[in-house]
C-alpha cells in the first residue's frame, strides 16, 4: 500500500514536467527556425489578412466587423542595398485568380513593374511555385523579400525546406536587383 502511495506521489510530482517538454512539432519548428537564422534569414511571427475568409470570420453574429487574419511565420531575406526602382508587391495564395499570377492575388496593385510584365510575372511565378514549406504569401519590398507560410516540412528534411526558401528568395532578390539597375517606365 505504501508503494502505491509513493508511486502516485512521484507520478503527481513528475507528471507536469512532461507537459513542459516540447512536442515533435515544436522541435521541428525550432530546428527550421534555427536553420533559417543560420542561413541568413530573419524569422518573425506575422499576421496577414485572410483573403478567403468566410462570412462568419468577417462579421460577428451581432453585426460587428472583424478583422480576419492568419498568424504565420515570415522568413525575410534582407537585400544588400535598397532597390527603389524594383517592383514592390505582396501576393497572397488564394482561390481567386488575378491578372498577375494564377492562384495568387493582391490587396493593392503592384508598383514599379517593368514594361515586359508578362515575362516578369512568368519568372516570378516560376520562383514562387518552387517555394516549399506551405507558402501562403510572398512579398517583394525595397529592402527585403519575404516568404510567409505555415512552416510545413511534409516529410522533407528541414534543411532542404530552409534552403529551398532561401534559394527562392535569393532568386527573387536577384531578379529585382537586375530590374533596379535599369529603371523602366511604368505605363500605368
Amino acid at each position: 500500500m505504501v508503494w502505491i502511495v509513493v508511486g502516485v506521489i512521484v507520478i503527481a510530482a513528475i507528471g507536469p514536467l512532461f507537459w513542459l517538454l516540447p512536442s515533435k512539432r515544436d522541435r521541428v519548428l525550432g530546428e527550421l527556425r534555427t536553420l533559417a537564422r543560420n542561413s541568413g534569414l530573419v524569422v518573425e511571427v506575422a499576421r496577414l489578412p485572410k483573403i478567403d475568409a468566410r462570412a462568419e470570420e468577417r462579421v460577428s453574429s451581432g453585426g460587428v466587423a472583424r478583422e480576419a487574419t492568419i498568424e504565420c511565420a515570415a522568413y525575410r531575406l534582407a537585400l544588400a542595398k535598397q532597390l527603389p526602382n524594383a517592383p514592390r508587391w505582396l501576393l497572397f495564395g488564394s482561390e481567386r485568380e488575378n491578372r498577375y499570377l494564377p492562384g495568387w492575388t493582391t490587396l493593392a496593385p503592384p508598383t514599379g513593374l517593368p514594361t515586359t510584365r508578362k515575362t516578369y510575372w512568368q519568372e516570378v511565378g516560376a520562383i514562387i511555385d518552387s517555394l516549399p514549406g506551405g507558402c501562403i504569401a510572398v512579398e517583394a519590398a525595397v529592402r527585403h523579400v519575404s516568404w510567409y507560410g505555415r512552416e510545413r516540412v511534409d516529410g522533407a528534411d528541414a534543411e532542404e525546406v530552409v534552403l529551398g526558401i532561401r534559394d527562392g528568395l535569393a532568386a527573387l532578390g536577384e531578379l529585382h536587383r537586375a530590374l533596379n539597375e535599369v529603371p523602366e517606365d511604368d505605363p500605368e
